[in-house]
């Protein structure tokens, strides 16, 4: 397989981001942080192969922890017609919206908006989960002065994504509200026209809670977005996502509940399949019980993983083997009941003879 050219600054040593130790790895598959390690450990020509070799799995492996981080938004791949050509290793922490703060608020104000971008802040694996997320420690929320809350309203950006908002969601917004909104731009850093379109999200799904609304946000954070753009990207493969899933297990009339949508994030996300094996296993999981069941068709999902199930070719291989097992299985004798009648040695008898004693014969 041929080299492709990896673009990074590393030096003469490998630095990991605290903040990909926080928040990418712990959601992560480990051997999708093996290959992310060693490509930040790695010089700037390589290859699948190679990378196959020093970490003792195959190619498949490789391609697949690496559209995962691709995904993640830490990776950009280039392709040139099917081949592999460049990884270029992209900026691990957010985007810093919310840098250029204002001179006025207090000293412990501006520490907390400097680190939040780079050190608070959380992204991982998970694919517009609209709840919220256990496993991801938010940046506390700062509590605002009403004068440090008149210094942001004076903002432009900020003034207008709050009355943006006021216009979705049909009401004033109230001090807690507004200190809300302020928190997205402060501590998670989400630049004001993100903070409009969560807003409009959130809104075209008939939820106007503003405690809602924080659940998504948090969950975007969690996931590294703070674009419009990858906002957009991220919604609509889920969505895409969910909607097959839905519709292969006949419930294309409902939205996916928070656990579904567990599930499908859980096998888009760490386990990394790919729609059409998502689907092959819905459809046989309605070919086995007659009935939907995320349950059914993870553990279909989970032992495909074990058996290193990448392609739907690698499917027909695990069901052949499946197959050969049972056929070379030798059968089991039928077990005799074991009782005080059957452990006496049967008799032989002739039944003429029988007769004729009987007869007195």
């Amino acid at each position: 397989m041929s080299t492709f050219t990896l673009t990074h600054t590393a030096q003469t040593f490998t630095e990991v981001p605290n903040y990909f130790l926080d928040h990418y790895m712990p959601g992560a598959n480990g051997e999708f942080v093996k290959v992310y390690l060693c490509l930040l450990r790695s010089g700037d020509s390589l290859s699948v192969s190679l990378l196959a070799d020093r970490l003792s799995c195959t190619e498949n492996d490789i391609m697949r922890a690496m559209r995962y981080w691709e995904q993640e938004g830490l990776l950009r791949l280039r392709f040139e017609e099917t081949i592999l050509k460049e990884v270029s290793l992209l900026d691990v922490s957010p985007s810093k919206a919310s840098s250029a703060k204002i001179s006025s608020v207090d000293s412990a104000s501006k520490d907390a908006a400097r680190q939040g971008p780079t050190a608070s802040l959380s992204t991982s694996s998970e694919p517009m989960v609209l709840s919220t997320v256990s496993d991801y420690i938010p940046p506390e929320k700062p509590h605002y002065t009403a004068a440090q809350m008149n210094q942001f309203i004076k903002l432009d950006d900020v003034n207008q994504a709050l009355y943006v908002a006021q216009r979705y969601l049909g009401r004033t917004l109230n001090s807690t509200e507004t200190a809300t909104i302020l928190y997205f731009y402060d501590s998670l850093g989400f630049p004001a026209d993100l903070i409009e379109y969560l807003i409009e999200y959130c809104v075209s799904r008939d939820k106007k809670s503003m405690r809602y609304i924080e659940a998504v946000a948090l969950s975007w954070a969690k996931q590294g977005i703070h674009t419009v753009e990858r906002a957009k990207e991220v919604s609509t493969l889920y969505n895409k996502n969910c909607f097959a899933v839905m519709k292969a297990f006949g419930l294309s009339n409902r939205n996916p509940a928070d656990a579904e949508a567990g599930f499908i994030k859980k096998w888009t996300g760490s386990m990394g399949f790919s729609l059409d094996i998502i689907l092959e296993a819905c459809r046989r999981t309605i070919q086995a019980i007659h009935q939907p069941s995320f349950e059914y068709a993870d553990s279909i999902l989970t032992h495909w993983q074990e058996k290193s199930v990448h392609h739907l070719s690698d499917i027909q291989r695990v069901d052949q083997l499946r197959r050969d097992s049972k056929e070379t299985k030798p059968e089991k004798a039928p077990r005799t009941p074991s009782n005080r009648f059957n452990n006496m040695t049967p008799r032989s008898y002739l039944y003429e003879d029988l007769e004729k004693q009987l007869l007195g014969r």
